[in-house]
């Protein structure tokens, strides 16, 4: 027994020597010092002292294999504000610093990033100290800042999508930055492509923030055939747009009327033309585009859905830059130029000439020597223009301009028919058609950087939408019908905000907003029935409301993991004195810094503004967007959303995301009977209570399972996206009135773009698949007969709205365009092919009670239409 505890005191012995004398192995790559000491201690044994305060604010990167324990502990703390101090063989404390101001000092690292090659700012551009495990993402005027920041030499990275990732050594100080991106290409066999890497998932600032350059979106294929923003927007998930090709844009089931959209901070209320054919977004117009899918911060706030934000060129500052463009809808050009060494000027333009091919005017005769002059005019345009001028380094000032209008004149015989020769002739039975709506906004905004901590920004700003419908109609030699009808929304705002840096963990944004809107309509109409026997209307109508809203909103990172986003906004709506509270909170984990992140969003929104028109006029409200402000009639409407999701990329190139969300909302107008057709030539006129009788305050809910990818690398990319949600609503009223399928469920949506480069060439092939929309379809009929008159009137049978459904929609298009060099300038001619497959999508049904059987009368979608682009570009 003795012998056998000898051997084993021996080998206990023998082993506690080795133990003592095996070196220290430490392997940490940008590791959270807490995490890293606490590895080091269970490894080695040693027992290490310091504050988890302040070592959780740093990270370690250390490579060590040596005998010494300290040397390993001075490994892990290199370039961090600590120093090693040991206290007895197995026993060292870590001491900060920071207390010693002696050695140490604290600066705020800031600075602007910028295009190389314009001089533009880079909105969004990601800045980082990995030491430290700090970053900051630069705000509307490409300035960013990291307080907090020990003196001394730090590795910066700098990136921005598209361009060249800056890796440099610099001096923290407390002096300001510029960093210039270079604009990243890749060539692959003669053509270009621009690179797209993967930006690190810990530095997203905004959970539910869909943010991608301009130059990204115009590869993904447009509106038959154009750069058009909110078209390409329709390939991610839970977005869509209300129709084939034409509609407003939809998203996670919302109406097209709960989006804001923004140019320059400034709202636009109908950003469409040719009649939601195309939109005012031009992608080549924009610097910076981004999307709040359902979950948008305290500082956007009037609607329930989501924000588009866009931000205008500022115009090149080094070179001039000429970029012009032509396609199968429109011309359009774009014009950048220096016009000081601190100045820029933007200018675009774009028009449609449908009108100028077929002619406006078509002066027509007849044998028997009448003479007439038709018209068939047709046409859309947009202005642009942006002034910025930099008067220092610490300001800048911009002034913005927009104009878009619509122009639609018609006069034609009354009883025109297809056939095109067949109306240009004099008649004597005619109508007339004038109808032109669009948006107009101007706005000066100042940025001015106070300290290295605080950036204030200020917008002043007038918007206004505008539309008049005049019609004239002779149905017979007696009988006439003229009409006059307007409406418009003017808003004259001012909005400040300001970004206070507190410290690395802590920014803070705060603002003020304030609107006045001016809501005009006008309808003035004379029915002739016969000679002395008429009928007329002239109403005016004008509101006036203001809007007061404050904000302020914190983007915590408690740990180098976490993003959390609280915030609250608080409004006042003066139409029925409103006061309203919309608290919002959104996070994100990050699991793997360049893999995986989890995000969680709940927020709550408010609108005070409501789109509605008259549903049984047919002279007016045709085209028009009209707006009614809360009052005591009309609640604000309310909702609140849940959402969670992931982004996840396994490999370079490739992005995964996942997303389910929960929506509902209330007080929310829905029409009091859908299936009821324009039945009145003048319906109820102008008055917010004749208008509301035709609807009824209701709720909506939506829910849904969104999954998203985008693959990128060498030749190929591939966009897919699939949306299993379902929308619907239900009115207010006694009882419980059943949920049924909102006007736009699409219960199942899916689309996939593939594109491929070979040489000079890219092609490209997409498509969409979704459910049909919901449709009213009655169930029987029957008659109805005057007491007095005898008259019968057949009345079709309707047990509930939205009881059927169109056929599946599917769709798809091929896409290819060749790059070359001409006459000192860059071309791109494209061709695309609208809907291939040769599939007349069923997209609209109606019913006629006098038909022998009820039966949907179907409305077919577009057949296949070839178009073409071509885009020159000078520098």
């Amino acid at each position: 027994m003795y012998r056998v505890a000898t051997i084993f005191f021996v080998l206990c012995s023998a082993g506690s020597a080795v133990a003592l004398a095996q070196p220290f192995r430490v392997q940490e790559q940008e590791t959270v010092l807490t995490i890293a000491l606490s590895r080091f201690t269970i490894q080695s044994g040693i027992d290490v002292v310091f504050s988890r305060t302040q070592a959780e604010k740093w990270k370690t990167t250390c490579t060590y294999n040596g005998p010494s324990a300290r040397d390993a502990l001075v490994c892990l703390v290199t370039d961090l504000p600590f120093r090693v101090q040991e206290i007895s063989r197995n026993q060292y404390v870590l001491i900060p610093l920071l207390t010693d101001s002696r050695r140490v000092r604290s600066h705020v690292l800031s600075g602007f990033v910028v295009d190389a090659t314009t001089g533009e700012t880079l909105v969004g551009a990601h800045v980082r100290l990995p030491d430290m495990g700090a970053g900051a993402v630069t705000n509307e005027a490409g300035y960013f800042a990291l307080p907090g920041v020990t003196s001394g030499r730090r590795r910066l990275l700098a990136s921005y999508i598209g361009f060249e990732t800056v890796d440099s050594l610099i001096t923290v100080d407390g002096r300001a930055l510029s960093l210039a991106l270079t604009p990243q290409s890749v060539t692959v066999e003669g053509v270009t492509v621009e690179s797209s890497p993967s930006l690190r998932a810990d530095l997203a600032t905004t959970p539910g923030l869909v943010s991608m350059p301009p130059a990204h979106l115009r590869e993904l294929p447009g509106a038959l055939g154009s750069n058009d923003v909110l078209e390409t927007l329709r390939w991610l998930p839970g977005i869509e747009r209300a129709g084939e090709a034409t509609g407003g844009l939809m998203i996670r089931g919302s109406g097209p009327d709960q989006n804001l959209y923004l140019i320059d901070g400034v709202p636009i209320y109908h950003p469409w033309h040719a009649f939601s054919l195309v939109s005012t977004f031009q992608t080549g117009t924009f610097k910076d585009i981004n999307l709040y899918r359902g979950a948008f911060p305290a500082e956007y706030g009037g609607r329930l859905s989501g924000v588009l934000d866009a931000e205008l060129r500022d115009g090149g500052r080094s070179e001039p830059h000429v970029q012009a463009g032509i396609n199968a809808l429109h011309g359009r050009f774009l014009i950048e130029t220096p016009v000081t060494p601190r100045s820029s000027f933007m200018l675009s333009g774009r028009r449609s000439y449908i009108d100028q091919l077929i002619g406006n005017r078509h002066p027509v005769s007849d044998d028997a020597g009448r003479r007439d002059t038709l018209r068939t005019g047709y046409y859309f345009y947009d202005w642009s223009a942006k002034f910025s001028y930099r008067p220092d380094e610490k300001s800048s000032l911009s002034i913005s301009w927009y104009s878009g209008r619509d122009v639609l004149d018609l006069r034609l015989p009354f009883d025109v028919s297809l056939d095109f020769s067949s109306f240009l002739r004099p008649a004597d039975l005619f109508f007339e058609v004038g109808q032109s709506w669009g948006n107009r906004l101007a706005s000066a905004r100042y940025q001015r950087l106070l300290s290295q901590r605080l950036f204030l920004t200020t917008i002043l700003y007038e918007s206004r939408y505008d539309a008049e419908e005049n019609t004239f109609i002779q149905p017979t030699q007696t009988a006439s019908v003229a009409s006059s009808y307007s409406v418009s929304v003017q808003d004259l705002g001012l909005r400040s905000d300001m970004d206070w840096y507190l410290s690395l963990r802590h920014h803070v944004r705060f603002g003020i907003q304030w609107v006045d809107r001016r809501f005009d309509s006008d309808v003035e109409a004379l029915l002739t029935y016969s000679p002395g026997f008429d009928e007329d209307i002239d109403e005016h109508l004008a509101v006036d409301s203001a809007e007061l809203a404050a904000y302020i909103q914190d983007l915590w990172r408690p740990t180098p993991r976490w993003r959390i986003l609280p915030g609250i906004r608080v409004s006042y709506f003066g139409g029925g004195r409103y006061l309203r509270a919309a608290p919002r909170m959104n996070a994100q984990f990050v699991v793997h810094p360049d893999r995986l992140s989890l995000r969680a969003a709940a927020t709550t929104q408010v609108q005070y503004l409501q789109r509605i028109q008259d549903r049984q006029a047919r002279l007016y409200d045709l085209v028009s967007s009209r707006w009614v402000p809360a009052d005591d009639m009309v609640p604000p409407s309310r909702s609140g959303q849940l959402t969670t999701g992931l982004e996840y990329q396994p490999v370079r190139g490739l992005t995964l995301t996942a997303d389910v969300y929960l929506r509902r909302s209330r007080n929310v107008l829905l029409p009091d009977n859908g299936f009821q057709a324009r039945d009145q030539l003048l319906g109820s006129g102008i008055e917010v209570s004749g208008l509301l009788a035709q609807y009824v305050s209701g709720e909506e809910r939506s829910q849904g399972l969104e999954l998203g990818l985008d693959y990128q690398h060498a030749r190929w990319r591939i966009v897919t996206s699939f949306t299993r949600s379902r929308t619907q609503d239900k009115p207010e009223g006694p009882g419980e009135p059943p949920w049924r399928a909102a006007r736009f469920d699409t219960p199942r949506n899916a689309s996939v773009v593939a594109q491929w480069a070979s040489g000079t060439w890219l092609w490209g092939v997409s498509a969409l698949w979704r459910s049909g929309y919901p449709v009213t379809e009655p169930t029987g009929r029957f008659a109805s007969t005057h007491p007095a008159t005898g008259e019968t009137t057949l009345i079709l049978h309707v047990p509930e709205e939205n009881n059927g459904r169109l056929p599946n929609y599917f769709r798809t298009d091929v896409h290819a365009s060749y790059r070359f060099r001409a006459w000192n300038a860059d071309w791109k001619a494209g061709i695309d092919i609208f809907n291939t497959t040769i599939r007349r999508n069923t997209v609209a049904q109606s019913f006629d009670a006098s038909d022998p059987v009820i039966a949907p009368r179907s409305r077919k979608g577009l057949p296949l239409i070839p178009l073409f682009e071509i885009e020159m570009s000078l520098r």
